[in-house]
């Protein structure tokens, strides 16, 4: 398996950077590795599905953004932090559709 070291540009971590915590995608290359990259949660998507995720930035700054197909991810993990905010914006969109119902 190869871990991949993504740079995120910041020398320090922020009090908002750990607050959205961190994501780790496993998955296979196009040339049959294992490899594993971990970005800030704020850099990863599930979208057409895709997983995308920053990988870097090319030679002008530009941002690099990998597009893995889901089915050669082997898995996502992602903070207990952001499940928490995922859960309870669920519930508070929730709340607040049920609400607009009753009133």
């Amino acid at each position: 398996m190869v871990d991949v070291d993504i740079d995120s540009g910041t020398e320090t971590q922020t009090d908002t950077d750990r607050e959205l915590g961190t994501a780790t995608i496993v998955y296979e290359t196009a040339s049959g590795e294992i490899e594993r990259v971990t970005v800030d949660n704020e850099h990863i998507a599930y979208f057409q599905d895709h997983w995308l995720f920053a990988y870097g930035t090319d030679d002008d700054g530009n941002d690099v953004v990998r597009r893995v197909p889901h089915q050669q991810v082997r898995y996502v993990e992602r903070s207990v932090e952001e499940l928490e905010e995922t859960f309870e914006s669920g519930v508070e969109k929730a709340k607040g559709k049920l609400e607009e119902l009753t009133d």
